[in-house]
C-alpha cells in the first residue's frame, strides 16, 4: 500500500489543465509485448509514488478486457474498479468534432465557412477576424486564437470551483489576448465549434452528442454535465499533484471547460465510441478522410480534425485524444481501421502522462511471431484464464473468484479477490462454496444409475412411485415422468419465485422446509403448460426426483448421493446439507444482492429450501472429480450417457436430463450445470469425454456475476 498525504481546499496554479494531448519521451526498445507488458505497465503506473489509480479498457478484434490497478479513493484504501467513471477532459473534443463533421457530411455546413457565417460580430478585435478563420482551423487548431485558459483563469478554478461560465464568457476571455501564429493548442476553438453546433441544428452541442452519439451507440455511462458539480454513477476520487500532497478535486464545475473538455465517460463507453469512429460507423468516407487528412504537425505528432496521431517508440501509430482535467488524465484511441482500441484513466492531474505513454506502447507494440510447442501453449492458456479472473474480480459486486479444472490429465487451481469486505483476507482455491442447483446434477445421476440397474425406467409416471403426492390445481401424475422431471419439460410451477427468494428467505434464513410443504407450496401455483409442451425451469422437478430415489432405494437422496458418487469418489470437501445451516471448511463469506441493488452479507443459511436441487456443499477439486467421472463414461454406462445428452430446446441452449449443452461466444460446446444460491454463483462442467473440466464460483449474487463467469468460461474453452 503507497502512504499518501491528503490536502484539500488549497489555492494552487495548476500548469496542466485541459493539457489534451501525450508526448512521448525518448524509449529505448520496448522489449515485452502483448496483454502481459499491459498488464505490467498499468501495474508499475499504479505503484508509482503519487498515482492513485489507473484504469484501462481495451477492444481488440473480438476479444475485450478491461484491467484496475491502485486506488480510487486513498482516504479510505478503497480499490479502483475497472468500471469507474471519470471526467474525460479533452477527449470531448472528438466528440464535438464527430457532430460537427456528421454536419458537413449532411451538407449542413462546411469546414470551410468562416466563424463569421455563423456567428457574425463575435470574432472581431485585438487582431482578430472572424472572417478569416474557417472551421477546419478551429478542428485542427490552426485558427490563431488564443486559449482562454490563462494561468490565472487556472488559479480562479481552484480557489472557487463552483462557478459557472458561459461559452460567451470564456471566448471573451481568449479574445483578451493577441493572436497566435502557426499551430496552438487553444480551448477557444472548441468553444466557439460549440456554438456554431448550436447556431446549425437549434440545439446544444450537448444535446447533438447525446442524439447523434451517446444515445445510437448506447453509452449508457457518458454524461455532459453542463454546470453540475458531481460525477454521476459510480466514481474514483480525482486528486492534483502538488508534489509533495494529493488535493482531492473530485468535485467542481466543468462549464469552464466547455465543448473543449466538459464530459464524463467509462472505459467502456470510451472504447465502444472510438471503435465505432475509427472503424467508419459514425462518418461518411469523406468525412471520415478529412478528420486524419486534415491535419497539422503539432508537438504531439499529426493533429486531425479533433483527433491526433501518436507514433509509438516501434513506429506503429495510434489515432486518438487526450485529456488533462483536475483530478483525471486519460486517453482514448485506437488503430486507424478501429479494431484495436484503447482507454486508458488516471485518476490524478500531475505526472501521470508518461505512464499513459508506456501503456500505449506496451498494449501496441508489434508482436514478434513466434511458434510456441505444445507445453507453452498450454502454460500461456493458463495464464491467459487467470488474468481474467483477475479482471473480473475488479468489479467490486465480484468480491473473488475460485476456479479449477482439468486439461489433458493435469489438474489445476486459482483463487483471486478478497474472501470478505469487512475483514479483508484472500481466497484460496480449496474453499468450500454452496454450489446450488448444481447439486441436480448429482440428483439426476443417481436417477439414471437407477435406470441402469433396472430399477425404474425414465418414462415412469411421477404417479407410479409417489402416488396421490402430485394432484389438484390441474394436476395430472399420470401424465409426468421421470423424464419429464429430469429436463424441466413437466408443467410444474416452480415455487422460488422473486417473494419467495427476494423477500421469504432472508427475513427467515434459518427455518426448515421440510419437502411435504416445498410440494405443497409448488401445487398451489397452477401448471405452467401440459406435460411435454414446453419447457420451464422448476425446481419441483428435482425434488420430486429426490422423492423417487427413496421411494426405491429406501435411501434418502443425501444418502444415495453419499454412497455413489461422495465416498466412491473420495471427495471430502462435498456434503449434502439437508437442515445444516453452515458450510463446512475453510469459506469465503456469500453476499446477497437486495432489490435496491445492496449486497450484504448472508453466508449462513438453511438450504432446506433447495433439497434435492440446490442443497449441496462442494469445492472445485471435488466437482472437477466428479464431472470428469461423469463426463467420462465412468458413471454411467453407455445407453444412459446417451439418455443424458439427449436434449430440448430452452432458454439455456440444450437441455439433457440434469445437464445441459453451453456454447462459448465463438461457437465451443461444453457440457455441465450453474448453481446460483443465496451468497454463491457457481459453474460446473466440460468437454465430453471428461479430459478437459472448469469449475468457478463467485461468492455474491449479482447482475455482474453471470458475464464475469462467461467471461472466464469462453476463455477457458474458446479456441
Amino acid at each position: 500500500m503507497k502512504s499518501f498525504t491528503i490536502q484539500k481546499g488549497v489555492a494552487l496554479t495548476l500548469t496542466a489543465i485541459l493539457a489534451g494531448t501525450l508526448i512521448f519521451p525518448a524509449y529505448g526498445t520496448v522489449h515485452a509485448a502483448g496483454q502481459t507488458a499491459t498488464y505490467q505497465a498499468i501495474d508499475k503506473a499504479a505503484n508509482t509514488d503519487n498515482i492513485p489509480g489507473v484504469v484501462v479498457t481495451v477492444k481488440k478484434g473480438d476479444a475485450s478486457w478491461s484491467y484496475a490497478s491502485g486506488e480510487g479513493n486513498i482516504e479510505r484504501n478503497h480499490k479502483v474498479d475497472a468500471d469507474s467513471s471519470f471526467r474525460i477532459g479533452s477527449t470531448t473534443k472528438t466528440f464535438v468534432a464527430t457532430v460537427a463533421l456528421q454536419l458537413a457530411g449532411e451538407k449542413k455546413l462546411s469546414l470551410d465557412d468562416t466563424v463569421e457565417k455563423w456567428l457574425p460580430g463575435l470574432i472581431q478585435g485585438n487582431g482578430h477576424d472572424g472572417n478569416k478563420i474557417k472551421i477546419r482551423q478551429l478542428l485542427n487548431q490552426t485558427s490563431g486564437l488564443p486559449d482562454y485558459l490563462t494561468p490565472e483563469l487556472k488559479t480562479k478554478l481552484l480557489t472557487n470551483p463552483g462557478e459557472n461560465y458561459t461559452a460567451e464568457q470564456l471566448i471573451a476571455r481568449g479574445l483578451e489576448l493577441k493572436p497566435v501564429t502557426g499551430w496552438a493548442y487553444s480551448n477557444t476553438n472548441y468553444a466557439i465549434i460549440g456554438l456554431i453546433i448550436k447556431k446549425v441544428t437549434g440545439e446544444t452541442y450537448a444535446e447533438q452528442i447525446k442524439k447523434r452519439i451517446i444515445e445510437p451507440l448506447q453509452l449508457k455511462e457518458t454524461f455532459l454535465p453542463g454546470n453540475s458539480m458531481d460525477i454521476p454513477k459510480k466514481n474514483a476520487r480525482g486528486y492534483f499533484d502538488m508534489g509533495n500532497k494529493l488535493l482531492d478535486i473530485t468535485v467542481m464545475n466543468p462549464s469552464w471547460a466547455n465543448a473543449g473538455g466538459d464530459m464524463i465517460s467509462t472505459g467502456e463507453d470510451m472504447t465502444t465510441f472510438f471503435r465505432a469512429l475509427l472503424g467508419g460507423k459514425l462518418l461518411i468516407p469523406e468525412m471520415q478522410k478529412e478528420m486524419v487528412t486534415s491535419t497539422a504537425d503539432s508537438p504531439y505528432g499529426k493533429y486531425g480534425l479533433g483527433i491526433h496521431q501518436t507514433k509509438l517508440p516501434d513506429g506503429t501509430i495510434v489515432w486518438g485524444h487526450g485529456g488533462g482535467i483536475p483530478g483525471f488524465t486519460n486517453f482514448a484511441g485506437g488503430t486507424e481501421d478501429g479494431q484495436h482500441v484503447i482507454s486508458i484513466n488516471i485518476n490524478v492531474l500531475g505526472d501521470a502522462v508518461k505512464h499513459i505513454d508506456n501503456i500505449l506502447a506496451s498494449e501496441f507494440a508489434k508482436e514478434t511471431k513466434k511458434e510456441l510447442n505444445e507445453k507453452e501453449k498450454k502454460s500461456k492458456h493458463r495464464e491467459e484464464v487467470k488474468r481474467v479472473m483477475d479482471q473480473v474480480v475488479t468489479n467490486k459486486r465480484v468480491p473473488s473468484v475460485v476456479a479449477g479444472g482439468l486439461q489433458d490429465g493435469e489438474r489445476w487451481s486459482y483463487a483471486t479477490g478478497t474472501a470478505s469486505f469487512e475483514v479483508p483476507r484472500p481466497v484460496e482455491p480449496d474453499f468450500s462454496f454452496r454450489i446450488g442447483s448444481i447439486t441436480k446434477t448429482f440428483t439426476a445421476t443417481v436417477v439414471l444409475q437407477l435406470a441402469e440397474e433396472k430399477q425404474l425406467n425414465l418414462d415412469d409416471s411421477v404417479e407410479k412411485w409417489l402416488p396421490g403426492v402430485i394432484k389438484g390445481n390441474g394436476y395430472d401424475a399420470n401424465k409426468i415422468t421421470i423424464r419429464q422431471l429430469l429436463n424441466h419439460t413437466s408443467g410444474l410451477a416452480s415455487y422460488t419465485d422473486n417473494n419467495f427468494r427476494d423477500i421469504t428467505l432472508p427475513q427467515n434464513p434459518y427455518r426448515y422446509y421440510s419437502t411435504d410443504e416445498l410440494i405443497s407450496l409448488g401445487l398451489s401455483k397452477p401448471p405452467v403448460f401440459a406435460p411435454g409442451k414446453g419447457w420451464n425451469y422448476s425446481n419441483m422437478n428435482t425434488i420430486l426426483a429426490g422423492q423417487i430415489i427413496q421411494k426405491v432405494t429406501g435411501d434418502t437422496y443425501a444418502e444415495q448421493i453419499r454412497k455413489r458418487f461422495i465416498e466412491p469418489l473420495g471427495m471430502t470437501g462435498t456434503f449434502v446439507m439437508e437442515n445444516s445451516h453452515d458450510i463446512p471448511g475453510k469459506h469465503a463469506t456469500g453476499y446477497n444482492m437486495d432489490r435496491s441493488g445492496h449486497l450484504y452479507d448472508l453466508t449462513e443459511m438453511n438450504q432446506s429450501f433447495a433439497n434435492a436441487a440446490g442443497d449441496m456443499v462442494s469445492t472445485t477439486k471435488d466437482l472437477t472429480t466428479f464431472f470428469s467421472a461423469l463426463l467420462g463414461g465412468k458413471l454411467l454406462n453407455q445407453e444412459m450417457m446417451d439418455q443424458m445428452l439427449t436434449t430440448v430446446d430452452s432458454p439455456l441452449g440444450k437441455v439433457g436430463l440434469g445437464i445441459y449443452e453451453v456454447k462459448t461466444a465463438d461457437g465451443q460446446s461444453y457440457w455441465g450445470h450453474a448453481g446460483g444460491t443465496f451468497g454463491f454463483e457457481s459453474r460446473a462442467g466440460g468437454s465430453l469425454g471428461g479430459q478437459h473440466i472448469l469449475v468457478t464460483c463467485i461468492n455474491s449474487v449479482a447482475p455482474e456475476v453471470a458475464p464475469a463467469h462467461n467471461k472466464i468460461i469462453d476463455k477457458e474453452f474458446g479456441r
